[in-house]
């Protein structure tokens, strides 16, 4: 039952920063300059343990889409155990701690991995209270626009199926 909660958990937050990332682009000019350094077709899986959900994009004529399968990707994600994935997607452990831990293995150039990186930061910066990113956050990002802002657009974009 622990496990499927977990996985059910991991699951949401997977599409809640996808939701994030995709709103963010048009909010805040960080987000938006590091997406449009990318090359077209540029494209990141994120595993999260065996059996565990998944999250598939591509950047793709300006436009983070979400796949449902991707068969190769140039940069590859995966967290070694959903205990792990848990942990990181529910702000317990944040992405410099995984990395000390061994969480998770990265394929595909640095430089790529270090992009989503930087977004993901800007994301939780804008998803998790002050009080959880001080913890997980080594520097957290200034915040271009209120929060509330952004979450309210992911739940309109949820009820109108953006995502």
């Amino acid at each position: 039952m622990k496990l499927f909660f977990q996985k059910l958990t991991v699951g949401i937050v997977l599409r809640v920063v996808h939701a994030a990332l995709v709103e963010l682009y048009g909010m805040d000019t960080r987000v938006k300059a590091e997406f449009d350094a990318l090359p077209e077709r540029m494209s990141y899986a994120i595993a999260t343990g065996h059996d565990a959900p998944t999250l598939f994009v591509r950047w793709k004529k300006g436009r983070l889409v979400r796949l449902k399968q991707l068969p190769s990707a140039v940069c590859n994600l995966r967290v070694k155990s959903t205990a792990h994935s848990f942990q990181l997607f529910t702000g317990q452990m944040g992405l410099a701690q995984a990395y000390a831990r061994h969480a998770f293995t990265m394929q595909g150039e640095i430089a790529d991995v270090m992009k989503l990186a930087r977004l993901v930061n800007i994301v939780e910066a804008y998803l998790f209270p002050k009080l959880i990113t001080k913890h997980i956050l080594t520097d957290i990002p200034a915040l271009q626009v209120n929060p509330l802002r952004v979450y309210g657009k992911i739940a309109l974009g949820f009820l109108r199926f953006k995502y």
